[in-house]
């Protein structure tokens, strides 16, 4: 019996084995209250439940969301209203891109370092966060890997405008809607199609397209509302790739994210200077998306960033390890078996850590924040509660009450004045240069607004009560 197991038990099996078990410690490690989400993933969830709901939402107002809230079309059929369903649908996003990513690397590298790459991107904390947060970085992975294999199908058909093509279109602009590391797609495959000299007038009509599509996207999307806020130094946020969320360790961990950075930087020069003009798409997107994105160094990006080292970085780590190594496993594999057993001991001890954040309730500076609406929320009845925030989505999904985005400044405090009528309360960041002249604003009207939280992340103010309303507040009370 175990002689006819052990035939029919192929390594696949052991691999999605592997998937259920780890898709397990994801779900054990997920947060289950509504914090934590990416701003833009809230908006594209938000505005998915609207439509499904069929109600009236001030989702329309917060700014054009990026094309994830096409692929969540299927989810929010079934599971509206659930963030945890998203998170899910999210990893298996990640599964899948992770066996997308294999593939290829296996194509160009071997197995070996194709299994010991795509094992370390799956456990690492990054990709937890990532999914947790229903991040970015998750689907960018996803839209190279599907773009490269829209591109290879491209090049095998005989027809100048293949169907193809419109997915590739499609794929791009889903892709720069998400972030400006998006751009790394179009470029990429730009550059591959100018080198193509057999077939001139289909490289014509995919490179025009891919310019028009970029360029549609970038007038729609100019300034990528719902990114997160770019870190004010990239290593500190970089190190957060191998020591998990920064709830769980001081903001100075910039020494992990200079080693992390030279590492990458290693393998991706590396790689430029053996293959020359000679790389295949993927390499290219990872390693223009790399460079991208550390004008605005978020966590999407560090998992780009990861990724990049990984795949560009562990065949190198074996080719050098053969070159230096002596006879037997231990020589031949010591130096990348001490590697991969770092990587995984920090890796098993962030996730350890991680689940101190569902257990504590621990939340970010910016969801702090939030949290003082949504206690406002409770407490206010519902038509004396209207908030104006600097994160519009993540607050009404938090307080499940009626938020806008921020008013426009105004050197007239009248007219300021009248564009906030009705606003009852207001939560920004003034220490962001783009909301100095909101906290002047907010300053003139002190008469009429308290501030009533003052944190790292923000600031909460509320306008001042008056005898009326004070007595609703109490009738409101005894209700409940």
């Amino acid at each position: 019996m175990l002689s006819t197991i052990r035939n029919n038990l192929a390594p696949r099996h052991l691999g999605l084995a592997g998937l259920c078990l780890l898709a397990w410690v994801f779900i054990a490690l997920f947060r289950f209250d509504n914090y934590g989400i990416e701003e833009g993933a809230a908006l594209d969830l938000l505005l998915n439940w609207s439509i499904v709901h069929q109600i009236a939402s001030p989702v329309a107002f917060f700014g054009v969301p990026d094309l994830r809230a096409i692929l969540f079309i299927p989810l929010d059929m079934h599971w509206v209203g659930s963030l945890i369903a998203a998170k899910v649908y999210t990893m298996f996003f990640l599964f899948g891109t992770a066996l997308l990513l294999y593939n290829w690397s296996e194509s160009r590298h071997g197995s070996e370092a194709s299994m010991i790459s795509t094992s370390l991107l799956l456990i690492a904390p990054i990709s937890l966060m990532q999914t947790d947060a229903i991040g970015a970085g998750v689907y960018l992975l996803w839209a190279f890997a599907v773009a490269a294999i829209f591109d290879d199908l491209t090049h095998a058909s005989e027809r100048t405008a293949p169907s193809w093509l419109f997915l590739q279109i499609l794929i791009c602009a889903f892709a720069v809607s998400l972030h400006p590391m998006g751009l790394a797609l179009p470029l990429a495959l730009i550059w591959r199609w100018l080198r193509e000299a057999g077939e001139r007038k289909k490289a014509q009509r995919m490179i025009v397209s891919l310019i028009i599509t970029s360029a549609i996207m970038l007038l729609l999307r100019w300034g990528w509302y719902g990114m997160d806020a770019s870190a004010a130094n990239p290593l500190s946020v970089l190190a957060d790739a191998l020591i998990g969320s920064p709830l769980l360790h001081a903001a100075n961990g910039w020494g992990m994210g200079l080693i992390v950075a030279d590492l990458g930087l290693v393998a991706i020069i590396a790689t430029l200077l053996i293959r020359k003009l000679d790389i295949d798409p993927i390499s290219l997107m990872l390693i223009l998306a790399s460079a991208i994105g550390a004008l605005h160094a978020d966590h999407a990006w560090v998992m780009i960033y990861w990724a990049t080292t990984l795949y560009l970085g562990i065949p190198l780590l074996i080719k050098l390890n053969e070159r230096i190594g002596w006879r037997g496993i231990s020589g031949q594999r010591g130096l990348v078996l001490i590697v991969v057993m770092i990587i995984v001991v920090m890796a098993t001890s962030a996730a350890k850590n991680s689940y101190a954040t569902r257990q504590m309730e621990l939340k970010s500076d910016t969801d702090q924040v939030i949290a003082v609406l949504q206690k406002e929320a409770e407490a206010a009845p519902v038509d004396q509660f209207i908030a104006a925030s600097q994160w519009p989505a993540r607050t009404l999904l938090v307080t499940r009450r009626d938020v806008l985005p921020l008013p426009p400044t105004s050197t007239d405090i009248q007219d300021f004045e009248a564009k906030i009528k009705g606003v009852t309360h207001l939560a920004f960041d003034p220490q962001q240069k783009n909301r100095r002249d909101l906290a002047r604003n907010m300053a003139a009207l002190s008469h009429k607004y308290e501030t009533i939280a003052l944190m790292p992340g923000g600031v909460v103010v509320k306008l001042k009560q008056t005898a009326s309303d004070t007595d609703k507040n109490i009738n409101h009370a005894s209700s409940h």
